[in-house]
This record gives C-alpha cells, sequence and structure tokens, in this order.
C-alpha cells in the first residue's frame, strides 16, 4: 500500500517567493492551503475580470497572479492594505509587525488541523508555530536572510568603513528579534536558501541539525542567453541597490584599481551614490539607474560577467537570473553565492570586502576571453537546475522525508 503524500498549510502574509513555493508544492499534489495577502487565482473569476481592466492596472495586477487552483488559495488583502496606510504614520516595521500577528490569529485551527506540516515565514511564524506544535503538527519556518543580530554588526562595520555612503538600516526591535528567536526554537526544521543565512543562524545558537539548505529558483523562461554574446567591449554588470550593503564602494575601487580600456562597467539600480565617488568615477563606469525585471533581463543578455559584492544577503536571486542568462559569476559568500558557484568553473567566490580579490579577478576575465568563454558554457551546463521546478522538487523531497 502507497502512504499518502504529506498535506503542507504554506502561510505568508507578503508575497516575495512565497507564490513560487505554492504553485510547486501543487503541482507536486502536497499543498493543501495558501493563505497569503493579495493573490488572484489565475483561472478564477478575478483572472476573467482582469482582462476587462485597463493595461496599466492589469499589468499590476497580473504580477499577483497564482498558478494554483481558486480551492487551495486563501487572502486577507485588508491587512496588507491596512499596514501599507498605517505605515506612513507608525513606520513599517510597528505596521508590518501588527500585520503578520494579525493574519497569524486569522488562521482557523481546522486549516491546521488539515494538514500534517506547517510552513511559515521568518517574522511572521512566531503564532503560527506555537499553534502548530500545540496542535501536533510539524512546523517547518522558512528563513530567507542571515539573523539579524549578524546584520546589524555587518551594518556597523559599514557605517564605519564607508561614512560617506548611505549605509543607514533600521535596528530590528528587540520585539521582533525576540520572536525571530522564538520561530527558531519553534521549529523542528528551519530552510533556508544558502549556507552564509545556516552560518549566521548557527553563530547565534540555532541548532545546526535543523538547518537544510533549499536555493532559490528563476524563471528560465524571462532569464535565457541570448543567440550570441560579445561585444567590441567585456561588459560587467552589477544589478542591485547602490549601497554600500551590495559592496559598491568595494566594486567601485576595484574597478578604478584597474586599467581596463576594453571593458566596461554597468550598474543597474536606485540609490545614490556619494559625490566622492562620482567625481572619480571612470568613463568606463555606466550607470543605467533602476530596471524593472525584463529590462534587467535584457541588460544580462548583453554583458559578458555578473559581479554582485554584497556584504549581507539571503540568496540575492539576481544571481541565480544571471547564470540563467548564461553569465559567470563574482560573488561573496555573503550574497550566498557559494550554493550557486563551482570555483574557476562557472564563477570566483571572494570575501566581501575584500577589493584585491575582487580586482583580480575582474581583471582576469576581462583580459582571458578564452576563460570567459569557457565559464559562460560551463554556466548554461547547468542552467536547468535553477528552475523554479528543482526548487519545488527538492522541498517536495524533503516534506515527504518528513511526513
Amino acid at each position: 500500500m502507497t502512504a499518502s503524500k504529506p498535506q503542507v498549510l504554506l502561510v505568508h502574509p507578503g508575497t516575495q517567493y512565497a507564490p513560487h513555493l505554492a504553485r510547486e508544492l501543487s503541482s507536486n499534489g502536497l499543498l493543501h492551503r495558501f493563505w497569503t495577502g493579495f493573490a488572484l487565482a489565475k483561472h478564477g473569476w478575478a483572472a476573467r475580470l482582469l482582462k476587462l481592466c485597463p493595461a496599466n492596472i492589469s499589468r499590476r495586477l497580473g504580477k499577483r497572479m497564482m498558478e494554483i487552483p481558486r480551492s487551495k488559495l486563501r487572502t486577507l488583502p485588508l491587512m496588507d492594505w491596512q499596514a501599507r496606510k498605517a505605515a506612513r504614520s507608525v513606520g513599517e516595521e510597528a505596521a508590518f509587525f501588527e500585520r503578520n500577528r494579525r493574519f497569524q490569529e486569522a488562521i482557523p485551527d481546522r486549516e491546521i488541523l488539515a494538514t500534517n506540516i506547517v510552513i511559515g515565514f521568518d517574522t511572521s511564524a512566531w503564532l503560527l508555530g506555537r499553534r502548530a506544535k500545540a496542535l501536533k503538527r510539524t512546523f517547518i519556518l522558512d528563513q530567507s536572510i542571515g539573523h539579524p543580530t549578524a546584520k546589524e554588526r555587518i551594518f556597523e562595520n559599514l557605517r564605519q568603513r564607508f561614512p560617506e555612503w548611505s549605509t543607514s538600516a533600521p535596528k530590528k526591535s528587540a520585539e521582533i528579534v525576540a520572536v525571530e528567536r522564538e520561530e527558531h526554537a519553534l521549529a523542528d526544521v528551519i530552510v533556508v536558501p544558502s549556507d552564509f543565512v545556516k552560518q549566521t543562524l548557527v553563530t547565534e545558537g540555532v541548532d545546526e541539525s535543523k538547518i537544510r539548505i533549499i536555493p532559490f529558483g528563476t524563471d528560465l523562461a524571462l532569464f535565457h542567453p541570448p543567440e550570441k554574446r560579445g561585444g567590441k567591449r567585456v561588459v560587467f554588470l552589477f544589478v542591485g541597490g547602490l549601497t554600500a550593503r551590495k559592496g559598491l564602494p568595494v566594486l567601485l575601487e576595484a574597478w578604478r584599481r584597474l586599467s581596463l580600456p576594453d571593458a566596461e562597467l554597468w550598474l543597474a539600480g536606485s540609490g545614490g551614490i556619494p559625490t566622492s565617488e562620482t567625481a572619480t568615477m571612470p568613463p568606463t563606469v555606466k550607470v543605467l539607474g533602476p530596471k524593472n525585471r525584463q529590462e534587467v533581463a535584457s541588460l544580462m543578455r548583453q554583458a559578458d560577467v555578473f559581479v554582485f559584492p554584497s556584504f549581507f544577503e539571503g540568496l540575492a536571486q539576481v544571481q541565480i537570473e544571471a547564470l540563467a542568462t548564461g553569465l559567470p559569476l563574482i560573488a561573496t559568500h555573503e550574497a550566498g553565492a557559494a550554493d550557486l558557484i563551482q570555483e574557476g568553473s562557472t564563477g570566483f567566490l571572494i570575501q566581501a570586502g575584500d577589493i584585491d580579490a575582487l580586482a583580480g579577478r575582474i581583471q582576469k576575465l576581462a583580459q582571458d576571453a578564452s576563460l570567459r568563454q569557457q565559464m559562460q558554457q560551463a554556466v548554461l551546463a547547468v542552467r536547468e537546475r535553477l528552475s523554479w521546478q528543482i526548487y519545488g522538487g527538492r522541498w517536495s523531497n524533503l516534506l515527504e522525508k518528513i511526513g
């Protein structure tokens, strides 16, 4: 007799990558229900109504379209709207903490009892975890980013090292840090996207045996390689916030030290670069401003190498998108890249803040066309492993072992 598959309650009051997980669990027959803030079932009445809306509205709401059966989707959109409104007066942290609390309380016990496994997300699952444990259900925490204590240490170092850069980040309140610690204690299993996140948790006392690493996936249809790559100049592309956290001062200093007349550095993202940096910026640096995902995909198809020297992430998805487009990576352990890069084959892994190492890797790839092409081919050889389907398959394997 074949054992029945576990049934999962997935709960996320916002969006992030949770809809991808919901879709994959549903397609693998594991999803009981997905509770979220604002989403539309792709084949429901709302989707049909959406076709009648003006193009700009249809485009925005289309991003909230869920590819799961309508019966498996439950939404509480009013809470999300109220939180966004309240954030103007009380601040985002307080507004969304309150939203997360109310959201967890709104889920009826029968939804938890109908499942074997409950999955919640960091900073929005402490009450859910308590309830799952009280009702004798397995509780899994999805931890999307490094521990907040590690983040504060890193940001304090950035403020001291790069005082002219905007490195302000609101320190999480003691209450939110406390509920994160409770989530870690309640969880039977903690799923993280990278070894970097795992190490920040272990350093803060989380039981290492609980932790499983499942890297994110991406949209291989949107992020695909060009028919032909390579122009007159070698293009190094960075995509992300133009901030110290993302390693911009390190990247610009590394680039400034090099003399690469046949290479360009493209910077795509929002944020302000200090005047002290722009005054000495080489003409081979192109600041492109904010770009949407379609525009980022196009830039990646024009580039030769992706560089991402971030100081703190969970697993920055732009790196996965770059790999899917056929770009070798120069990135940091702190960006989660250790779980993506095959050292010397699909890219180079460096420590955040190491200007010499970053400059050396950039120079090597800028001047060695044969190595660049070998790496691009190596990246394309593993491209299919980057899909959301593979991500969902890893989750499904874990859940079937647990359930």
